[in-house]
Parts: C-alpha cells; structure tokens; sequence
C-alpha cells in the first residue's frame, strides 16, 4: 500500500515511511530470486546426461580418509581515530575432528599470527592491512605439516590482494611509513625482508596439501564452457547442486575453462613498485622476476594450460556443493584426491554448519578481531603518557559511535 502524503507535507516519518517503501518492493525482488533458484528440470537432464557422456562426474567410491587437516583464515581492521590509523590483522589456523585430540602444532609451523601498528591517515593502510592478513594465512598454511590444509578463498584473489599489496605505489598511495611498516612486518614475524615475499607465496602455492575453498563463488567455467548451449544463467556452484548427487564430484580441469576466467588467468599478476629505498633497479626487476615465477605455473597463455585445477564436489544430496581448487599433483591423482574428498566430508556437520568445521570454526575466531582491537584501544588509553596527556581527546575516533 502506497503511502499519500499532502503537497504541504515535507518530512517522512523515518525510518517507517522507508521500511515500508523497501516492503513494497520486496514481492517483485522475491520474484528474482525465485527464478535464479528454480530451474527447467529438462535443462538439469540435459547438462547430467552431457557431463556423465563426457566422463565429467565422478563417483567417490573411497573409503579412505585422513583426519590430519586443517583450515585457515584472517581478519583485519582499520580503526580510524582523530589522529591516526590503528592497524591490526590476524591470521589463525584450526585443527578439523579428530578422534584424539592433539597436544601440540606443527613443529616448524605457527598456530597463529597477529600484526598491529600506527600510522598517519593514509588511503593505502586498508590495502597494507589485507595484504599482511593474506601473508599470515599463507604462512600457516605452508608451515603446518598436515595432510589438508584448507585455505578460505580462491588462489585467484590470494594473487590479485597480494599485487594490490606491493602495487600500492601505482596510484602514487604507497608512501615511505606504508614500505616501513611491511618490512617491520617481515623482519619481526619471519626474519625476513621483502625480497623475500616470493619464497613465502611459493611456499604456498606449490604445495598439493594446501587446496581453496570459497564460501561464495561466481565462477562459471563449466557453464560458459560444456553447458554453454543451455543457456544457464547460474553459476557453478548453484546450478551444479541441482546436476550432482550425494558423493558425486566433477573430473578435476584446470581453471581457465570459460572465457572470463581464461583472461582472469592470462592477465593476472604479481609486481612492486614500492619506493624501497634498500633496493636498487637491478634488485627491483630481479624481485618482480621472481614473483612472476611464483605464479606462473598458475597462469593461461596461448597452448598453455594452467596447472591449478578445480573440482566441485557434492557430499551429500540434501547438502550443498563445494567448488574446491587443488594443484595438478592432486588432480593427477584420483586415488589420492578421493581421500581428500572424504576427508572434508567428514568434516561437514551439515545442516547446522554448512562449510567443513575447521575452516567455520577459523572464522568464528578470526571475526573476534573486533574484541582484540578494543583490548589494544583500552591498553592505549591505560597507557600513562597518553591518559595524562592534553591531547588525550585524539586517540579517539573521528566521529561519533
């Protein structure tokens, strides 16, 4: 129902004249909705019959499993006060169901990691924080030494955060406390120095024990690619939950499959341009060389394929479909990839938790990353030289809460 008001009128009542506007559409937004999650029942026939005549789904049929497996994630945030920038990022790794529960971590690996600092307001200290927070996460990963080592997200935006990271100078953002902070970053967390960078990224990305998982995926490889002649408009993920069965999963194929992802893969990139002073342009170009190789094997070029494969799998029918990427080593394996299968799928507390355990479970810690900032904001404002000085008013935020 319309609301009318008088020509004289000028002022709703807020929020309610809003609230009802935002129902009054509703109806026609639940309309959309619907039709993105109904489809022809014809067309799921005919995408099962052309992926199962293609020897596309696969059967895991394995009774093995591993439960040595964990996953990892990280939080960051940006608390902006009156004078500066708080900075803080974490990054935690999480041991999935176990029968015996372990004492300790991997020897050589950490647990966790969590970086904190102060800078001047600057547009590029959200691209810093994020870009250490993903740095973290690879660090658990390729230090923890179990079977499967889940990583949340897609390879794809690990590269494309990291570039944003040591690109930051392309819009003129990175400035020289920006370079300083990452290698005291570097420097306190590992020992290590910005070259260095490319040895923690290939570290990760080389090794078949770390897959990625994203809890939400456009991507439309087999649609746009094998189905493209049915016109689907879903993506994957979506439209394959109607196509597979429990236990089903698709024959590996290395991303790049669809147009889009093809040129995502042949464009993307790793490359610095941070003003580091330590750096001449000789050493510059030998670091950007040796990013470029971290990811090359990942990349798409013409009569080369990508060695980083996907696979959907769906563990049980009433349950949803999981888009996981794995490196070629994996693919090649069928045997082996059929235990990693089972082995998330024990992990899979479904319904009431949707994504295997350890990878919600590193979630629900790292989303604390809001209580750990106002443990560092109250020890800032406990700190003696701060509370008894006149410019105590500046540590707090910019604008009213």
């Amino acid at each position: 129902m319309a609301i009318e008001h008088s020509e004289s009128q000028k002022y709703a009542y807020l929020p309610e004249d809003l609230i009802l506007q935002m129902l009054e559409q509703a109806p026609e937004t639940a309309k959309k909705v619907s039709e993105l999650v109904n489809i022809d029942e014809e067309v799921v026939k005919k995408a099962r019959e052309t992926l199962s005549t293609q020897g596309i789904i696969l059967i895991n049929d394995s009774k093995e499993f591993t439960d040595s497996l964990i996953a990892a994630d990280g939080a960051q945030i940006v608390e902006k006060k009156t004078s500066s920038d708080i900075l803080l990022a974490l990054a935690v790794g999480v041991e999935g169901l176990k029968e015996k529960e372990s004492a300790t971590w991997s020897p050589n690996g950490h647990q966790y990691y969590q970086w904190q600092t102060v800078l001047p307001h600057h547009e590029a200290n959200p691209r810093l924080v994020q870009g250490i927070m993903f740095l973290m996460e690879l660090s658990v990963l390729a230090r923890a030494d179990q079977e499967v080592r889940i990583m949340d997200g897609t390879h794809l935006t690990m590269i494309l955060k990291l570039n944003s990271l040591l690109s930051a100078h392309d819009d003129d953002l990175a400035d020289e406390a920006y370079v300083a902070a990452l290698e005291g970053f570097l420097q306190k967390q590992y020992k290590k120095i910005i070259p260095d960078i490319p040895d923690i990224i290939h570290d990760a990305f080389s090794d078949p024990c770390i897959i990625g998982m994203a809890k939400y995926s456009s991507s439309r490889e087999i649609v746009d690619s094998i189905l493209k002649d049915l016109g689907i408009i879903m993506d994957d993920k979506i439209f394959l939950t109607f196509v597979l069965r429990g236990n089903e999963f698709t024959k590996p194929m290395s991303v790049g499959q669809g147009t889009k992802e093809a040129e995502d893969w042949k464009q993307v990139h790793i490359k610095t341009n941070l003003p580091i002073k330590s750096l001449d342009q000789k050493m510059v170009e030998e670091l950007n060389g040796r990013l470029a190789k971290a990811i090359e094997p990942f990349k798409v070029a013409p009569g080369k394929s990508s060695k980083l494969f996907f696979t959907f799998y769906r563990p049980f029918d009433e349950g949803p479909v999981y888009r996981i990427e794995i490196k070629e080593k994996l693919a090649s394996d069928l045997p082996l990839l059929k235990k990693m299968l089972g082995s998330i799928k024990r992990q899979i507390i479904f319904p009431e938790i949707r994504e295997p355990y350890p990878q919600y479970l590193a979630d629900v810690i790292a989303k604390n990353i809001s209580f750990g900032m106002n443990a560092v904001e109250q020890a800032i404002c406990n700190d003696p030289t701060i509370s008894n000085s006149k410019n105590f008013d500046l540590i707090f935020p910019y604008r009213t809460n």
